[in-house]
């Protein structure tokens, strides 16, 4: 089976959605499919902040991956002025949402010169979800099957803030269009396909199935033999804090925990990445510098490596706004249990996060309960480990057997079997 997917993001820029196709490209390859991709050439990607290029990633990537590598208008600055001039008008709208359309353009015209009869199916993966336009522009096109692969929301997303309700309206009905005309949509989790079924259930009903982020046993080299275990506890976060993603419950259960009993030799937290600012004052202002250490991003390979060599992995997620339950499944945590170290989640119960955690036999405590973080900590101080991922519960996280789920399903839709419109 030959399968085009239409990723945007890929190695060398270190995003985590960039990682995860590149997961699901190899276990596609591992199972027997031929996959090429279509990307933005990285040096076309308008960067939020520096540091989210890895070249070391490109040691992982195949070399015989075929890349159609798009130059995205997203750098131009005539475009970029365009954008913020009238994004938002109705007309702008066309031209600049969803998020990262510029690279459209020039695709479908790359597209125009590509022979697609030689392919067997289309998987667009979002995000962003203007990836999904693509897909609906090939399906009209071609006939082509159509895998729609959702790993966040789309215009019900609760962190999402629209410019105006004109804009939100756009992206409900791009949305519609999209579910309506895919022959098959999956979701991360099932809360997320849950929450899409709650305003398209009737569009969504017979296609619908759910496809978890993955991780690849090898990445993360060996485990260091095990010593006599002496103080202090090690402890890893990796990944960014921003927008609704706060350190600050965790920071403030720390910090009460400090106070009460000095954390000085027996607890040491690393993070690398991003860092609020108003969140390095809470560090300083309790005097948890040496307690909780703040790093750059590393390259994603190191991190991995990092996790083997921790007794314990955080995860902290953002706080619940506009949905009853977290419907997101965070790449990060399928990362940390591949590489079999415990978990402690910081996180919305219910949750995503908080069932695949607790089903894996890690540590959840409640974001919105921080006696629960306290509680934690201290048991782990007292027993002076957590309890390791369950490797029977963790194995179908693994790449070759997501994927050769999504192949099945990809087999069903080229034989015309019942997935198909």
């Amino acid at each position: 089976m030959r399968i085009l997917a239409v990723v945007y993001c890929f190695p060398p820029l270190q995003f985590p959605a960039a990682l995860c196709y590149l997961k699901l490209v190899l276990g596609l390859r591992a199972n027997g499919a031929e996959v090429e991709i279509l990307t933005i050439d990285p040096l076309s990607f308008l960067s939020p902040s520096p540091g989210l290029n890895d070249p070391s990633c490109c040691q992982i990537v195949p070399a015989d991956l075929v890349q159609h590598k798009i130059w995205s208008l997203e750098t131009n600055r005539s475009v970029r002025v365009l954008k913020q001039l009238f994004g938002t008008t109705t007309l702008g709208m066309r031209f600049f949402e969803p998020k990262k359309r510029e690279w459209t353009f020039p695709a479908f015209r790359y597209l125009r010169r590509l022979d697609l009869r030689r392919y067997d199916i289309v998987l667009t993966c979002s995000q962003p979800h203007v990836n999904h336009l693509i897909g609906l522009e090939l399906k009209k096109k071609t006939g082509l099957p159509w895998i729609a692969y959702f790993s966040d929301p789309w215009s019900r997303n609760p962190y999402t803030q629209f410019p105006n309700q004109r804009v939100a309206e756009y992206h409900r009905s791009l949305e519609t269009r999209v579910l309506e005309n895919a022959n098959r949509v999956l979701f991360t989790s099932k809360e997320m396909l849950h929450l899409a079924e709650r305003d398209n259930g009737a569009v969504l009903r017979g296609k619908t199935a759910v496809l978890p982020h993955s991780f690849v046993p090898e990445w993360y080299g060996p485990r260091p033999e095990p010593g006599a275990k002496s103080a202090p506890i090690y402890i890893l976060h990796t990944g960014h804090f921003y927008g609704p993603r706060s350190p600050a419950p965790f920071l403030r259960a720390l910090g009460r925990l400090h106070r009460r009993q000095s954390l000085f030799g027996r607890i040491q937290i690393d993070s690398y990445g991003s860092f609020p600012d108003e969140d390095r004052e809470t560090l300083t202002n309790e005097h948890l510098e040496q307690v909780f250490r703040v790093h750059p991003v590393i390259p994603y390979l190191d991190s991995l490596a990092l996790m083997r060599r921790h007794d314990a992995l955080l995860l902290v997620d953002a706080k619940l706004t506009k949905t009853s339950e977290s419907v997101f499944l965070p790449s990060k945590l399928v990362d940390y249990l591949g590489s079999g170290t415990p978990v402690m989640a910081v996180t919305p119960v219910p949750g995503c996060t908080a069932r695949v955690v607790s089903e894996t036999g890690g540590v959840v405590c409640n974001i919105e309960d921080e006696r629960t973080i306290e509680e934690a900590l201290l048991h782990l101080l007292e027993v002076g480990c957590l309890p390791s991922p369950e490797p029977a519960a963790v194995r179908p996280y693994e790449h070759k057997e997501v994927s050769e789920r999504l192949l099945s399903i990809m087999a069903e839709l080229a034989s015309g079997g019942p997935s198909a419109l």
